[in-house]
């Protein structure tokens, strides 16, 4: 049985996050089997960021082998819209 993506996806990104996190976003197309993870930053990258962002974007995959094309990327934290909302997995109190 494969596991349920939100949930995986929530497990995963809350395991691999720095101070400077606000959200994450991810979410998994099934028609196309492509997977987006976004970071929503409240400053500017930092190095543990990136390393982060990148455990959270091959956990997911190793979870999923489903999944055929990928990409991750950052966002400010300002640019996370209401519509994103749906894709969140992790979000600061």
């Amino acid at each position: 049985m494969q596991p349920n993506f939100e949930t995986e996806a929530r497990l995963i990104s809350s395991r691999n996050l720095t101070p400077n996190v606000a959200a994450v976003a991810a979410s998994l197309d099934n028609n196309s089997s492509h997977l987006e993870v976004i970071y929503y930053l409240l400053d500017i990258p930092t190095p543990n960021d990136e390393d982060f962002r990148e455990l959270t974007f091959g956990e997911i995959i190793a979870a999923f082998p489903s999944i055929r094309t990928a990409a991750s990327r950052f966002e400010r934290q300002n640019d996370l819209q209401s519509s994103d909302a749906k894709s969140v997995v992790f979000k600061r109190a």
